[in-house]
């Protein structure tokens, strides 16, 4: 099925190991369609599921009181989505996710995944890389929100995500980094010789 390879080498990254056979991932995860717009999470439902995104893009986001929209995060393929805070919380979710084009995601039940890392130290090593790897990602995001410029930022941010102009529109990429579109634009335009 389509991304299951892709899955079984972060999988197999994540746990250290390389030769464990992974035909168990048929059984566990099902790949879903969704079109640009729609949402694998909206906020204040339960979170019940991880995505391994395959094709296409997201966005976590969340809405203060006035309606105002502040990305969290995107996600492009091969990376998960989830929120991880609201899965392991139980609670009414705090953010939504939305597919910002049309979009193949492999989705698995997180109750499922806590049932595999009680029961085999493989999935136990998966899931503790993967939380590790969310604090990494935290942190990082969090050094540069307060040590780096906006124009610093954005080079990063396109950096890592070549695919980024192409599949998120300006003034999500804005509020992703804490700047009007306005200044995003300025930021993107090449400076004029005088």
């Amino acid at each position: 099925m389509e991304g299951f390879e892709d899955l079984k080498k972060v999988f197999l990254n994540l746990a250290g190991e390389q030769d464990r056979n992974m035909t168990e991932l048929n059984r566990l995860f099902t790949l879903k369609v969704y079109k640009k717009n729609d949402f694998f999470l909206k906020e204040k439902s339960i979170s019940k599921h991880i995505g391994f995104v395959v094709h296409g893009a997201f966005r976590e986001f969340y809405t203060d009181k006035t309606g105002r929209e502040y990305n969290k995060t995107f996600c492009f393929p091969g990376q998960f989505t989830g929120s991880y805070y609201d899965l392991a919380s139980g609670k009414p979710s705090n953010v939504s996710i939305q597919a910002m084009a049309d979009s193949k995601v492999l989705v698995m039940s997180y109750s499922r995944s806590r049932e595999l890392m009680n029961q085999d130290i493989f999935w136990l090593k998966v899931g503790y890389a993967n939380a590790h790897r969310l604090l990494m990602y935290k942190l990082e995001k969090e050094y540069q929100l307060l040590t780096l410029s906006a124009k610093e930022r954005y080079a990063l941010l396109v950096k890592e995500n070549p695919q980024l102009e192409q599949l998120v529109p300006a003034y999500h990429i804005a509020s992703y980094l804490g700047i009007t579109p306005i200044s995003l634009s300025r930021l993107r335009s090449p400076k004029k010789k005088k």
